[in-house]
């Protein structure tokens, strides 16, 4: 679909329908700038694949994901609808995301591909779980791919609604939709002074080859910028790692660094020997130097309180064969540790931990592993 006015007239068709499947494709693994690039929405027997490039303004769907009476069933949502909120301000009144619902009814392997091979026996093209959607035009093996991701969603949504109504656990899957209605987004924090010491290896290098590092990073960043082309594309963190180590004066010694392509060197050679030699230039004391940062110093009632905690989720987790990081992850058994609640009001005010886990955990067992006095 390429014309706005389809897309209004396909809006007008699905609104008001009890439940349409919505999937989304963007380019992060290939673009320095994200967005959407293709949208899917499947309802009854029919998909249709909508292309932003040539619609431009997607807002329309909003009259789609805001409707009372559409349930929009997605598949691992956290994301489509952050880059939808993103790009076009468009949010979801009513969600019903399959992956959580699979998590919740059980399922040993969550993926949508998993899913319908084991229920539908249908198998995804895998090839194309990282394709550049960015690309025009899109290849019919790619719009087939595309157009899988939903074609069988609601097919799925409704066994899977079945499964969790029969083990009374569809109330949990329902909250968990809610506070997935809530989801924005919301804009990276871009740490530019800090983002190449978060490479794997950077932390043990000396001042002068960090200094080095930094500086490589920096250029990378501008040249991924500058071309849309996402960073570790224009050169892998490996090699950034490997070429602040070696600190190469030579296009022959930039050669020899290990890893380091040839097309890298064509392309790229001059501009990254100028950054190392700005760099050798830096005067010592100038040189950057590791920033430590400093633990909070152990405390030893806390750490009682969460292995307690701990044990409390992992047994309910075996009772009802569930992953204990579903039953409640750890960040919310920390803030309950952190929180030291004393009463069922006071667990209940901990807003990390859902009703439902509240429910599955048991009150009084919370609040025992709390104080202390068993479990």
């Amino acid at each position: 679909m390429t014309d706005a006015g389809e897309l209004t007239r396909l809006v007008d068709r699905l609104a008001g329908l009890p439940s349409v499947a919505l999937d989304t494709e963007s380019a992060s693994f290939h673009r320095y700038v994200d967005r959407v690039y293709l949208v899917q929405l499947s309802a009854g027997q029919d998909t249709s694949l909508v292309d932003p490039l040539a619609v431009g303004d997607l807002r329309p769907l909003g009259k789609l994901l805001g409707h009372a009476d559409t349930e929009v069933v997605f598949h691992d949502a956290d994301y489509d609808l952050r880059v939808l909120d993103r790009d076009y301000a468009l949010r979801a009144r009513r969600v019903f995301d399959t992956r959580i619902a699979a998590q919740l009814a059980g399922e040993p392997a969550v993926g949508l591909g998993s899913l319908l091979e084991k229920h539908f026996h249908v198998k995804l093209d895998k090839r194309f779980q990282r394709a550049d959607w960015s690309l025009r035009p899109l290849t019919p093996e790619m719009l087939r791919y595309a157009a899988d991701d939903t074609r069988y969603l609601l097919q799925l949504r409704h066994l899977l609604a079945e499964r969790l109504t029969q083990l009374g656990r569809l109330e949990w899957a329902l909250e968990e939709f809610q506070h997935l209605e809530a989801v924005r987004w919301s804009a990276p924090k871009r740490d530019e002074d800090g983002a190449h010491l978060r490479l794997k290896g950077a932390k043990v290098l000396a001042p002068r080859n960090l200094a080095i590092l930094e500086r490589l990073h920096d250029w990378r960043d501008r040249t991924a910028r500058a071309l849309d082309r996402a960073p570790f594309r224009v050169v892998s963190n490996s090699v950034l790692i490997a070429l602040a180590r070696a600190a190469p004066s030579t296009r022959a010694a930039m050669s020899a660094v290990d890893g380091f392509p040839s097309s890298v060197l064509r392309r790229y050679g001059a501009e990254m020997l100028a950054v190392v030699a700005e760099a050798l230039r830096i005067p010592d004391a100038d040189l950057p130097r590791q920033k430590r940062t400093r633990r909070p110093p152990p405390d030893a009632q806390y750490d009682a309180r969460l292995d307690r905690l701990k044990a409390v989720r992992n047994q309910r987790a075996a009772d009802i064969d569930l992953d204990p990081g579903l039953v409640c992850p750890n960040g919310t058994l920390q803030a309950i540790a952190r929180a030291i609640p004393q009463t069922p009001e006071a667990l209940a005010s901990v807003t990390e931990l859902r009703n439902w886990q509240r429910t599955v955990l048991g009150v009084e067992p919370v609040l025992r592993a709390v104080v202390g006095s068993g479990t």
